[in-house]
């Protein structure tokens, strides 16, 4: 593991032994990358449900339902996460993250969408699965977001407001609650986009709210061990890229199982144009002979 040492011993305290931190280190960059980020996935989470409900075989709904969790949970909830807390910074101290745990984080944020959609996505929907799994998935959801938190190493100490962290639990359990719903029920386009959007709102609201309860006390007093935030995102955002165009050739391109069988409408496809032609001039012949 990479050791960051302490940039500024000497680091002056604010009121209270309190450390002054910033959210927007870099500007409109990191929340603008994240909000793109949760509306991306959220979207194309919607959009794999839309399909999924339309499967015909239960293997077919599975894989769109994992294909949803991983948009959903990986790309629109814990990438929106870690985009973001790369603005988070500590004027004169080093900050660095435990992999295994920001790993985890990420397993339990995309598992707790899962579970979600596969309760609410499977079998007849209902006001009942939505109202158990909504609180399922945002539990899920506020552990990924807080456990992300506890993989960061600092010199200095992480203390939350208990009032915010109380209002980041209630946005996290309508949000979840909100989504869900929407992946159950919303099909028509326009209609996912206003969805998306909308969760993608509350995902920042979560996010956000959660850190404003962060308070950094001092003073700083020894070496932190992990990854440097800016060196582990060059690997994490190639892969989320490479998993967004992926789903969106996945989404726009892979057959749902819901095609029309050859049965119900038209010629069968191995038949050939002058075999079209010689039925389609049989068919009109019957009915003329028919009406003489």
């Amino acid at each position: 593991m990479t050791q960051l040492l302490t940039l500024n011993p000497g680091l002056e305290l604010l009121s209270s032994g309190t450390l002054e931190h910033n959210h927007f280190t870099f500007g409109w960059i990191t929340p603008a990358m994240g909000f793109s980020f949760a509306l991306a996935g959220s979207y194309l989470g919607l959009k794999s449900m839309a399909n999924a409900r339309g499967a015909i075989s239960l293997a077919a709904r599975l894989r769109w339902i994992a294909l949803a969790a991983l948009a959903i949970g990986g790309v629109g909830i814990w990438m929106m996460h870690f985009i973001a807390m790369i603005g988070f910074t500590v004027p004169g101290e080093a900050l660095a993250y435990d992999v295994p745990l920001t790993a985890l984080s990420f397993l339990l944020g995309v598992g707790a969408v899962a579970l979600g959609l596969f309760l609410t996505g499977t079998g007849r929907p209902s006001i009942f699965k939505l109202m158990l799994a909504g609180p399922v998935t945002g539990a899920g959801v506020l552990g990924m977001h807080y456990m992300g938190m506890a993989a960061i190493s600092s010199t200095g100490n992480l203390t939350y407001n208990s009032v915010l962290v109380g209002a980041s639990v209630a946005i996290a359990l309508v949000a979840a609650t909100a989504a869900l719903a929407f992946a159950t029920w919303v099909d028509a386009k326009g209609a996912m986009a206003i969805a998306a959007l909308v969760m993608a709102v509350a995902v920042c609201g979560m996010h956000f709210t959660g850190m404003a309860a962060i308070t950094v006390t001092g003073p700083p007093q020894h070496a932190v061990e992990g990854m440097d935030p800016l060196v582990l995102m060059i690997p994490i955002l190639v892969l989320a890229t490479i998993s967004i165009v992926s789903m969106i050739f996945g989404v726009l391109t892979v057959a749902t199982g819901t095609e029309p069988s050859n049965d119900d409408h038209g010629p069968i496809a191995d038949e050939s144009p002058s075999e079209i032609n010689y039925n389609e001039q049989a068919t009109k012949s019957s009915l003329f002979a028919s009406t003489q």
